[in-house]
């Protein structure tokens, strides 16, 4: 019978392996493959590519060929991440030269950018050849990668490898992933790593309003982003545009500087970073190019790749502020006044204090400017879609305009982020990476929390700032906090979240280091001070029922001194119910 099979596979140009009579798997992906056709319900996919070539059972080794256990493929079938089952095929020197797929787990079925070969039924026995099913993917480094599994048995973890997928609107699309590398017995486990980083660039590109593109000068073919795709007006999911298409979307009077740096690029390799107009929804938008050559090693060019970013509300901002600069400086000039101009900046700078009166937290704020500058205090509390709330507050270092680019760019970054729904970690690596881009100089400190009203939950973590205080029955102590670097002093950061559970009348205080901050104290004595202000302010405050504001305003006279260093603030929130 297998012999049978194995030549009607070979009639059809099917790529198999192993031996017909011995296979219980093609039902099973049969069935995954129906269900996901059922769940799709897509566009017909294109047209299959030329099925890899056969290669013989004998290249197997025939302790192998065996039943997969149907307790394991369930067990696979249980993985949430895409995994496969393979018989490793060795040369003569033992050295993996390929892969026949034994089993497919449902995810790898369900995952669009896996290939039909792997998703389609197969003929009973026979398994695909991994290496012709996922072109480019076998690297040298990827089969030296699990042939030393193969030998040793010590798993390989996130391999990155890389293999070119077609689509059902029949575009070729270059995959990056990781995949991780177990043996089982003689057998390799493939798991494609989980990953949503997909998910989080579209994300990010529609916060930020940044896009990307890569032209390949060996098809001509420029492919981009749904993030620029949305830039240049056009359907987010565009896959591609012609080049004198998406050239022609830069104003003429821009087309000039741009084709130059672009010559300059294609010539030299050199990156380039320049300042450019292009046509996309409304007026022409001010965008910020950044590119690099594409190429093989040391060989020729091969395309560019391109990241831009649309920085219109930026440079308006830029010029707003300029043109503040100028009338700051007229007005000091004609009065003497800069004091009184700068306090007027600082407090335009203030945002409004939102109410969560509808989770059922009472909120307080006091601010407490800095003697004679802008400091780069910040925070932000909202209630977002989900029904939870975002609490947070922060301190950019340094003082004057610097401070406070840092600060309102961090804020509004945040504000942002929220909207996804993510984890106060990811918020906390996404705000490190932003500071990070910015410069050397963009450092800051932060409490980024979320409150689950529905659980009276307070998850939060710590970016190298003072702990929040917990206000409990007259009782006033500081947090215990997985403290994590402060943002943007490394490019990639992970914080480690603190959940602590609140209780009706419960109060939660978070403060910057100006406030408890002194040059001859020490910083733990500060914050013990800190504790013992808020406990006599909340007693004396009993006999007519505690006002959160009188209590963080006679928090912050208390602990400022006659010449305050750094501005400071102070957050209240009662949890009522």
């Amino acid at each position: 019978m297998g012999g049978r099979v194995a030549e009607e596979a070979r009639r059809k140009g099917r790529a198999v392996y192993g031996r017909g009579e011995q296979a219980d798997w093609g039902g099973a992906l049969r069935r995954t493959v129906a269900r996901l056709r059922e769940e799709q319900r897509g566009p017909e996919p294109a047209p299959a590519a030329a099925a890899p070539p056969i290669v013989p059972e004998t290249a197997l080794d025939p302790d192998l060929a065996r039943p997969p256990d149907q307790d394991l493929h369930r067990l696979l079938d249980a993985v949430p991440q895409a995994a496969v089952l393979a018989e490793p095929v060795q040369d003569a020197g033992g050295n993996v030269r390929d892969l026949a797929v034994v089993i497919v787990n449902e995810a790898a079925a369900r995952h669009p950018y896996h290939p039909e070969e792997v998703h389609g039924p197969a003929e009973e026995g026979h398994g695909i050849s991994l290496r012709e099913a996922y072109p480019g993917l076998w690297s040298a480094a990827f089969a030296d990668a699990v042939t030393e599994v193969l030998r040793t048995g010590h798993a390989a973890r996130e391999i990155p490898v890389r293999w070119e997928s077609t689509g059902a609107d029949g575009v070729v699309r270059l995959r990056r992933e990781r995949v991780t590398t177990h043996r089982l017995g003689r057998r390799l486990l493939l798991v494609w790593t989980e990953d949503r980083t997909e998910e989080i660039a579209r994300a990010a590109q529609r916060i930020a309003r940044v896009g990307w593109a890569e032209w390949s000068l060996r098809d001509g073919r420029l492919d981009i982003s749904p993030g620029l795709a949305a830039l240049l007006g056009l359907a987010p999911d565009t896959p591609t545009l012609p080049p004198p298409q998406a050239l022609g979307r830069v104003t003429e009077t821009a087309r000039p500087a741009l084709y130059r740096a672009l010559d300059h690029l294609l010539t030299t390799g050199e990156d380039i970073d320049v300042l450019t107009e292009m046509y996309g929804v409304g007026r022409p938008r001010r965008i910020r190019l950044v590119a690099e050559a594409v190429r093989d090693g040391d060989g020729p060019i091969e395309g560019l790749r391109a990241v831009l970013q649309d920085v219109t509300e930026l440079a308006d901002s830029q010029r707003r502020l300029r043109e503040q600069e100028e009338e700051t400086e007229r007005q000091a000039r004609r009065a003497d006044a800069e004091h009184i101009v700068v306090q007027r900046l600082q407090d335009a700078l203030q945002p409004r204090f939102a109410t969560l009166a509808g989770l059922g937290v009472s909120t307080a704020v006091a601010y407490r400017p800095a003697e004679g500058g802008v400091g780069g205090d910040w925070f932000k509390v909202r209630q977002l879609p989900d029904g939870r709330a975002l609490l947070a507050v922060g301190d950019a270092r340094g003082h004057g305009l610097d401070a406070v680019a840092l600060m309102s760019m961090l804020r509004h970054a945040l504000a942002g982020l929220a909207f996804t729904g993510a984890l106060v970690e990811s918020l906390g690596a996404w705000l490190n990476r932003i500071a990070y881009d910015d410069g050397e100089e963009s450092t800051a400190t932060a409490i980024v929390s979320r409150y689950y009203p529905d659980r009276h939950l307070l998850r939060w973590i710590c970016a190298g700032h003072p702990p929040p205080v917990l206000l409990r029955e007259g009782r006033a102590t500081p947090l215990a906090a997985e403290l994590g670097p402060p943002l943007g002093v490394l490019a990639e950061n992970t914080y480690r979240a603190v959940e602590t559970y609140v209780r009706p009348g419960d109060t939660v205080l978070l403060y910057t280091d100006g406030l408890v901050e002194r040059r001859d104290q020490d910083i733990d004595a500060r914050v013990e001070a800190l504790c013992a202000a808020v406990e006599r302010h909340a007693v004396a405050g009993r006999a007519t029922g505690p006002d959160l504001q009188e209590l963080v305003d006679a928090v912050v006279r208390e602990m400022s001194g006659p010449l305050s260093e750094d501005d400071a603030t102070l957050l209240a929130f009662r949890f009522d119910r």
